[in-house]
């Protein structure tokens, strides 16, 4: 209920304990006047000390009711004004951008899986932040942009992770992702990625969580090294994660050794898949190093401050019905 509200029904509580109030009072004025019996000398009757007790008592109680009545009258007038008190504050928020970049070629499959798996639980840790999803083989396609919808994340999340471990997928997922000369084009991928971050004259700390095991196929747009200049120039942080980087795959190691310069020489970590601390370090890092602190807008801030007229209105309401019990003996 509204202090407009609360107002108004202590207003009619008022008229309405008036009304009772006068119509007792008449009531019992005429059953005085029915049974009066005329005495001779009444002067000495009403110069009894107890006479004078009880009109004196009498007057009180009259005056009581009228203090009470202008009281809670007044506490309705105020509360129907509804009091209130404004404050100006300037919340300090805290805010991150986080796009998980997937290649979704033939080779990163199994591997995606397992990493949407982990990012769809983490959702659930965030405050603040805006995750988005960005697939890539050929072209990269947007699975959903940046957002704090967390619920709607972890719906698109686990529905690509189902499809992704479904024997019987449709590929729908990767629709658009294969429009170019080749497969596998890293450098076009994470520059796409760094791409995808809006609003970047604001102070927002923008990560990217990029995982491929960076085997190129196909003529890209970008190289690796000139997409990893990219996101330095758009003050982004790459997190590497490369599902190829075994030891049992001596052929590809100075695939993992430029994906490592690279993200390195964005400010960020790599790690290879078969570090078992490798996605929850990269989590743990992206909240730890990138907690961008900075003052929001100025939020004008109406607290209503009903306490003193509320307890004001009660305890006059209360002096009446008193009062009014007492008159009536």
């Amino acid at each position: 209920m509204s202090l407009v509200n609360i107002g108004l029904v202590i207003g009619w509580v008022v008229v309405a304990a008036a009304v009772v109030l006068v119509v007792v009072l008449r009531r019992r004025a005429h059953r005085g006047e029915d049974a009066a019996v005329h005495v001779a000398h009444g002067e000495r009757l009403t110069a009894l000390p107890g006479y004078a007790r009880a009109l004196r008592r009498y007057r009180m109680l009259l005056a009581t009711v009228l203090v009470a009545a202008t009281l809670l009258s007044a506490a309705a007038v105020i509360l129907s004004g509804r009091l209130v008190s404004l404050t100006t504050v300037q919340p300090e928020m805290r805010n991150r951008d986080i796009v998980l970049c997937l290649d979704v070629s033939g080779s990163m499959i199994d591997y995606d899986a397992q990493i949407v798996e982990t990012f769809s639980q983490l959702t659930e840790e965030f405050d603040g932040e805006r995750i988005g999803l960005v697939l890539f083989n050929a072209s990269a396609v947007t699975s959903f942009p940046l957002t704090s919808d967390y619920a709607y994340a972890r719906e698109q999340l686990d529905a690509l992770h189902a499809d992704l471990v479904d024997p019987d997928t449709d590929w729908a997922f990767a629709n658009g992702t294969l429009l170019g000369n080749g497969s596998s084009m890293i450098g076009d991928g994470l520059a796409s990625c760094v791409m995808r971050f809006d609003d970047l004259d604001t102070e927002r700390s923008r990560s990217i969580v990029f995982a491929t095991d960076n085997y190129v196929a196909g003529e890209q747009i970008m190289t690796l090294p000139e997409a990893g200049e990219f996101a330095q120039s758009k003050d982004v942080l790459v997190f590497g994660l490369n599902p190829g980087d075994v030891e049992s795959l001596d052929y590809i190691g100075e695939f993992a050794d430029e994906m490592r310069e690279v993200v390195e020489g964005t400010g960020g970590s790599y790690w290879a898949l078969d570090d078992p601390n490798a996605v929850p370090s990269i989590v743990e890092q992206v909240q730890e190093r990138q907690a961008e602190r900075f003052t929001g807008e100025p939020i004008l801030v109406v607290t209503d401050e009903p306490t003193f007229p509320v307890l004001a209105g009660f305890a006059a309401l209360a002096a009446v019905m008193f009062a009014g019990w007492r008159l009536r003996r």
